[in-house]
């Protein structure tokens, strides 16, 4: 019998050996981050014409279209010929600018005469007066068709009254108004040009948010083109409760007119941080994650406000930046933490 209880304590010696010997496993953890700034995702985009970098070719005289000789899509180069026009205020154009030129001779010899002749004291202080006006404005009027004949430059032995419009600047033609055959009048839209490769983006921002918008910030549209904020509205739109904001950037795949979603990146709040996916525990509103204390885990609540890339969430609650929470083992931690750590 003493024999069976001394083998018997053995036994129990064994075993109590063996479950100390059972390894712990060990819970896995990550570091809490700090968040600089939180995404405002999935805001209707509208896609418009750039307001730096954008020209508007006009039409400086009436007339018919006799030769369109760009397309949409085009690239341009200053001072390039975009189309060519007929037009009856052009075929007089040049006989104008030369009796203007001729007038403007005869007042400014006249004024030039006239001051010869006050110093002399034949004629009074009036006369000068009248006759430097005279001068003054046949000199305004050849300035005027002067810059008439430069904005509808001549082509030379094209026939009577042809002139040309030209690229104002290098950059690429994305609209074309003019069709070979149409007429029309002065200061028609012809063209539209726009220097480089970018668009400005309208975002519908919360009311509620606007005024943590502010130059600079980032906006990223659903097809990947990235754009900075460039104006924040100050009128709230009654209707749907928003602000328009409006961003500038490269155009990549958009063209304007198109509607999308863009993403605004704003400064996040100080109780606001990013944590691992697989950190959260629970559904929908009622979220938890296990931090790691010096005897064991305790819960804290959580709402997840975004996404902070396909592994992280970015989250609002009672955590800062360096907290180390469990990212494994979650069903274990959930059934003894309200027994152990808190």
């Amino acid at each position: 019998m003493r024999r069976w209880f001394a083998g018997l304590g053995l036994a129990s010696l064994v075993a109590t050996a063996a479950l100390a010997a059972e390894p712990v496993v060990a819970i896995p953890t990550a570091r809490v981050t700090r968040v600089e700034r939180i995404p405002l995702e999935q805001l209707p985009a509208t896609v418009k014409l750039p307001l730096e970098g954008t020209s508007v070719v006009v039409t400086p005289l009436g007339g018919i279209a006799l030769d369109v000789l760009v397309r949409e899509g085009d690239t341009v180069k200053r001072g390039q010929p975009l189309a060519r026009l007929q037009s009856r205020e052009a075929m007089t154009l040049g006989a104008d600018l030369s009796a203007a030129q001729g007038a403007y001779r005869v007042a400014a010899a006249q004024a030039a005469r006239d001051e010869q002749l006050l110093k002399e004291g034949i004629v009074p202080q009036a006369r000068l007066q009248a006759s430097v006006a005279s001068r003054d404005a046949a000199s305004a009027r050849v300035r005027e068709l002067q810059a008439a004949r430069a904005w509808a430059p001549a082509v030379q032995g094209a026939g009577m009254g042809v002139y040309e419009l030209r690229a104002p600047m290098d950059g690429r033609v994305i609209e074309r108004a003019l069709q070979p055959g149409g007429t029309y009048d002065a200061l028609a839209k012809a063209f539209v040009v726009v220097a480089g490769q970018r668009v400005m983006l309208e975002l519908r921002v919360p009311a509620s948010l606007a005024p943590q918008v502010r130059r600079g910030q980032e906006v990223r549209t659903s097809e990947g083109a990235m754009a900075r904020v460039s104006e924040s509205g100050g009128t709230l739109d009654a209707v749907s409760q928003t602000v328009l904001v409006r961003a500038e950037g490269d155009a990549g795949s958009l063209l304007p007119g198109m509607q999308t979603s863009a993403t605004l990146w704003l400064p996040a709040p100080a109780d606001v941080v990013s944590v691992p996916a697989n950190a959260l525990r629970g559904e929908g509103d009622a979220l938890m994650v296990f931090v790691k204390t010096a005897t064991g885990f305790r819960t804290e609540n959580v709402s997840v406000l975004a996404r902070d890339s396909e592994s992280r969430r970015i989250v609002r609650g009672r955590l800062k930046h360096g907290d180390e929470i469990a990212t494994g083992m979650l069903d274990t931690l959930q059934a003894r933490t309200p027994t152990e750590g808190q």
